[in-house]
């Protein structure tokens, strides 16, 4: 996924709240998830923001884009929609969690991923279907599979279309998706790596406008890489940060030279996301 961007449609969307559009929570033991309008309808250029929310019982967690060292991401299908053209899901950054030796990025209480839904015909209602496949984990693993449907009125001019209750609550998990440097305050400067095949370390910098509290990064990159926890370096007043992570080549021992990774840093409420190539 590349970088978040400012959105008009957002901007435009979330003004106030009136009605509310949703679907039906489908429910297990632990957890719940189901689909949320943050519009009345879909406005004159087909758009609407949705929203999926997961709730999770207490102690369970659920996974981000890239689970980390264990566990899976979602998977979302949302083939058997009716008059949809295009889905953009936006991921909140996510928090770092260890159990049993390894590392995984997700999400616990409750996450909401914003959708950018586009339909086909705006002036035709549409349907959304989606059948979600989520992974949520405590002491034990348990694979979830939710139907999830939202029928969506047709939306012929934006004068007619209002947002919805639940317009605060997908807007402050669009807050949550990494933003771009200027608006984070946050920015990643450099990236390199160093080491022989199997023991390399990736090096990356980054700044912050005020001082870095306790920042994290998140590595997704090819097959067979996987990446450790950063150590931390800081610089004078904490504006300055340098990280050092493992680098895991799997059991060949590939080397990571010049490709291409996406790095999400994370520092408290505060997260930038910047795909870069090593190398260049």
């Amino acid at each position: 996924a590349g970088p978040a961007r400012s959105d008009s449609a957002a901007e435009t969307a979330f003004g106030g709240a009136s009605g509310a559009v949703s679907g039906t929570w489908q429910k297990t033991d632990e957890a719940a998830a189901r689909l949320i309008a943050g519009q009345s309808g879909v406005d004159s250029q087909g758009r609407i923001w949705l929203g999926i929310q997961i709730r999770l019982g207490p102690g369970w967690k659920t996974y981000w884009r890239n689970p980390g060292e264990s566990g899976a991401p979602p998977r979302l299908d949302w083939s058997a929609s009716g008059n949809l053209k295009e889905v953009e899901v936006r991921w909140p950054a996510p928090e770092r969690f260890s159990a049993f030796g390894f590392d995984s990025f997700g999400y616990h209480d409750e996450v909401v991923l914003p959708v950018l839904l586009t339909v086909a015909a705006p002036s035709r209602a549409a349907t959304a279907r989606l059948n979600l496949d989520y992974l949520v984990c405590a002491q034990v693993c348990v694979p979830i599979r939710a139907e999830m449907i939202l029928d969506l009125p047709a939306g012929i001019t934006d004068a007619k279309t209002e947002p919805s209750a639940f317009a605060p609550l997908i807007r402050r998990y669009l807050n949550l998706v990494p933003q771009p440097a200027a608006k984070a305050g946050i920015a990643i400067k450099s990236a390199a790596v160093s080491g022989p095949p199997g023991k390399q370390i990736l090096r990356i910098t980054g700044h912050s406008e005020q001082p870095f509290a306790a920042p994290d990064l998140m590595v997704e990159g090819p097959e067979p890489f996987g990446f450790g926890r950063p150590s931390l370096t800081y610089g004078a007043g904490r504006h300055e940060v340098a990280m050092a992570l493992p680098v895991y080549a799997g059991t060949g021992k590939a080397r990571l030279t010049t490709q291409a990774l996406t790095l999400t840093m994370v520092d408290g409420r505060r997260a930038v996301e910047r795909r870069i190539t090593l190398g260049q």
